[in-house]
């Protein structure tokens, strides 16, 4: 291989997520697009409760049913319903197949959600029955209907005021990205190798080999170096093995190519070398290949 011949007003409090450990495909089907309201019509306030366990509780109506009891949690990649709020509000038909896994529907959306002074709409959600609610409801000795994650808070600037027990809700003009769908495809790696193209900017005037010994080899042997080459004036030989280049080890071919592309020309570039087992510092300064 021949190298060189081109060249806000109050921090939001954060908590673990109830929602750790939910499946990849069931958290990607609650992420679908959501627009974000309209900026301009001013701030909502949202009063809470804040349980004993530090999740801030608040009662909404969906779709003009409830009120329902729901958690707020900051730290919830997505938005869900339990089965039973999920039908009663007409969320989802009580006929709709269910999963073995924790009774899950499915995606779903939420026509309108009124809480305190606001009102969103429009607000995707998944369908199941987490047994974090269960578990935290029975604790409270009252059920929990669901919890407000991700998919509502990115519309909104949020406030929170822990001594009045209020949160304040301003719309901005952001629109969800969907990455959580993208995750079982990132998870599944590309169909088609990925190939990068590492081209240094200065012309360096050598040949290298592959390392021996894989993992364990301690550099990138130089097999060739052309005559009157930056490389030689710098005293580098064939036979030479490169440990470093720059501030950069040099495992494989990989790592020289990119630790040359980013050398500057005409600028000294420090490399480290094993002739006859013995460690030798050098100093290349590569030429302009423009």
């Amino acid at each position: 291989m021949r190298l060189g011949l081109a060249a806000g007003p109050r921090p939001l409090r954060t908590r673990a997520g109830l929602i750790a450990g939910i499946p990849a495909l069931a958290v990607a089907a609650a992420c679908a697009l959501a627009q974000a309201p309209p900026a301009g019509k001013g701030p909502a306030v949202v009063p809470f409760t804040m349980l004993p366990s530090n999740h801030m509780l608040v009662k909404a109506k969906i779709n003009g049913k409830g009120p329902y009891r729901l958690i707020f949690d900051l730290g919830a990649p997505i938005t869900l319903l339990g089965n039973r709020a999920g039908e009663g509000a007409g969320v989802i038909k009580p006929d709709a197949p269910r999963s073995f896994l924790m009774g899950m529907r499915g995606e779903a959306q939420v026509d309108k959600l009124e809480v305190g002074g606001l009102t969103a709409t429009k607000l995707p959600v998944i369908v199941f029955d987490h047994p974090a609610l269960k578990v935290l409801g029975d604790a409270l000795g009252e059920p929990l209907d669901g919890i407000i994650g991700f998919t509502f808070f990115a519309r909104y600037r949020t406030t929170i005021d822990y001594q009045k027990d209020e949160m304040t809700f301003e719309p901005v003009d952001f629109r969800i990205r969907d990455l959580m769908k993208e995750l079982p495809d990132r998870l599944a790696g590309p169909r088609e190798a990925a190939r990068r193209v590492l081209a240094p900017r200065a012309v360096w005037g050598l040949r290298l080999g592959e390392p021996k010994g894989g993992v364990d080899s301690p550099g990138v042997p130089i097999r060739e170096v052309l005559p009157g080459s930056p490389a030689a004036a710098a005293g580098l030989k064939p036979g030479d093995v490169m440990t470093t280049l720059g501030d950069r080890w040099t495992t494989t071919v990989a790592d020289v190519f990119a630790a040359a592309g980013d050398a500057e020309p005409g600028k000294d570039a420090r490399v480290v070398v094993l002739r006859d087992g013995k460690e030798l510092a050098l100093t290349v300064r590569p030429a302009d290949g423009a």
